[in-house]
């Protein structure tokens, strides 16, 4: 699906269009469930016509007649159904062939007796049906054959050719066939929209289920590492210590020195779990320290964020982890003697206020909103576009700046 929508904040007071409704119906999952539908509903009226048939009192044969009609028409959009997977044929063809039929029988009918109001009943709630199985377009489209039924047979001369009715029958059921189909549309324009809606918080729910997922795994092999780096120096501190005990008691103390800033890089390479009370913070900085120190330099972090306040955990996680990306994405394309990342995050009991700085290779362009272009083949600017979007959403605001080789990025937002 292509219909557009911020993955944290789905907008319901923007309607989806006609266009969006039509790709929707043709989607792959709501295709099978309506083809699913509609072959039931066919085999169900198949069913009817074939019992309607056979117990058919008297010798009712203009009846028996239309019922095999019937029947036949919704076996063979039944066995198309079931080929070509397209409900949506079946549904306009369904329609407009049993219009057809009840228009013959209508007009052939000769035995007066034989009230038809049954029939036109159901043409009454065919909108409904249509509506349902083929969307509010495609829907709305199908039940126009129940509305020209109407038309043609009310109000042209053909009504001298039908059974008596009341002139409240001739006057007013097309235009109340005309307030169904409005009903049926919007019940199920309301229905799609629903549905649409649904689609996109289950997909953003799975998304953030995978991404969770990963950074557990990232976040286990920290945690790894980390116990196989401090197994390795408990098992070697003996030697750590005689060397260093014997650099002083022949008082070589630079050598001293030296020797505690190698310890003292070498102890760098257990990566840091614990920055602030707040777990998803925790996570992210994290993982981007590990991915920081992969890289040749060390993430600068400060976090005072506690562990819990008011703001959702997927918009805190989208928030940090895509200003540590777009930063880490920057570094990965500088020179290693120039990468650095700054980010501090701070909660004060009323505000979230985060700023990051970090080394950026190339001059960047700002679109007309001040947010940065992106360089890549393929340009998204989604990463931005979303840190932007949930700052607003807490009545707050982003800004991307350049300072020299420079970039910072400002967040601040009201979370009470």
């Amino acid at each position: 699906m292509h219909i557009k929508f911020s993955i944290f904040e789905i907008n319901t007071k923007f309607r989806y269009n006609l266009a969006q409704l039509v790709e929707f119906e043709n989607s792959t999952d709501v295709k099978k469930q309506k083809c699913r539908t509609a072959y039931i509903l066919l085999l169900g009226f198949i069913t009817y016509s074939v019992l309607a048939t056979l117990f058919a009192t008297g010798g009712y044969e203009h009846g028996k007649v239309t019922n095999l009609c019937i029947a036949l028409l919704f076996g063979i959009l039944a066995h198309i159904t079931r080929r070509t997977q397209d409900h949506i044929f079946a549904s306009i063809v369904g329609s407009f062939g049993i219009s057809a039929i009840l228009f013959f029988h209508f007009i052939t009918e000769v035995d007066w007796t034989i009230g038809m109001d049954a029939f036109w009943l159901f043409i009454l709630i065919t909108p409904f049906i249509t509506n349902y199985l083929s969307g509010v377009v495609y829907g709305s489209i199908s039940a126009l054959s129940g509305l020209f039924l109407s038309l043609i047979l009310f109000h042209t001369d053909m009504k001298y050719f039908l059974q008596p009715y009341g002139q409240n029958m001739l006057d007013w059921f097309s235009v109340i066939y005309i307030v169904a189909m409005i009903a049926a549309a919007f019940m199920e324009y309301e229905l799609t929209c629903y549905q649409i809606e649904k689609k996109i918080s289950d997909e953003k729910i799975t998304y953030f289920q995978i991404e969770r997922n990963q950074r557990l795994r990232e976040q286990l092999s920290i945690y790894e590492n980390n116990e196989s780096t401090i197994r390795k120096y408990k098992h070697d501190i003996r030697h750590f210590n005689r060397v260093l005990a014997g650099f002083i008691q022949n008082n070589e103390y630079d050598k001293a020195k030296e020797y505690l800033k190698e310890l003292d890089s070498m102890l760098e390479q257990v990566t840091a779990v614990s920055f602030c009370d707040n777990k998803i913070v925790n996570e992210l900085l994290t993982i981007y320290v590990s991915r920081c120190q992969k890289l040749g330099f060390k993430l600068r972090a400060k976090a005072v964020v506690p562990e819990r306040f008011p703001m959702e955990e997927l918009e805190l996680t989208s928030l940090v982890a895509n200003i540590l990306e777009n930063a880490l994405e920057a570094q990965e394309k500088s020179p290693k003697e120039k990468r650095f990342i700054q980010i501090e995050i701070i909660y004060d009991g009323r505000k979230l206020k985060l700023q990051s700085k970090n080394y950026c290779p190339s001059a960047l362009s700002f679109n007309k909103e001040g947010l940065p272009i992106s360089t890549k083949t393929i340009q998204s600017g989604i990463g931005t576009t979303q840190i932007r979007s949930i700052a607003q959403k807490y009545s707050g605001f982003a800004s991307f700046t350049q300072e020299g080789d420079v970039l910072i990025v400002k967040a601040a937002m009201t979370c009470q």
